[in-house]
């Protein structure tokens, strides 16, 4: 259920026939890719600034988007994609929470056209 939710999201509510994700592929496509995508917070004042960079490609997939997710991957209280440039050889992306407002974040970035490769890490603030 929970790559299902990832995948309506991350291609606007379009499914291609055929394309399915199990539990263990995107335990799989997690560990393998997580360390590709970089996430850096640094707190300013009373609120997060959050950077993360994207590569070009995974899993020879070229980077279609990004999303947000908050409080949990299963039933998040708030989705939201996330605009990106390019810019020295990653997509990047960023934005800026109230350290008061601060719950669980994700990160899923995808990968791909058809069956899309998505890769979930989670943002720490520290």
């Amino acid at each position: 259920m929970r790559c299902l939710f990832v995948l309506l999201y991350t291609v606007s509510f379009y499914v291609s026939a055929g394309c399915s994700v199990s539990d263990e592929m995107q335990q799989e496509w997690n560990e393998k890719y997580e360390n590709e995508i970089n996430i850096e917070t640094k707190l300013n004042d009373s609120s997060f600034y959050v950077v993360i960079n994207l590569p070009e490609y995974i899993n020879n997939q070229k980077f279609k988007s990004v999303l947000l997710l908050s409080d949990s991957i299963d039933k998040p209280t708030f989705a939201a994609p996330l605009q990106t440039y390019f810019e020295d050889g990653k997509f990047n992306t960023w934005y800026d929470i109230d350290a008061g407002q601060i719950t669980r974040h994700f990160v899923v970035a995808s990968f791909g056209e058809d069956c899309l490769t998505s890769v979930i890490k989670e943002v720490y603030y520290q």
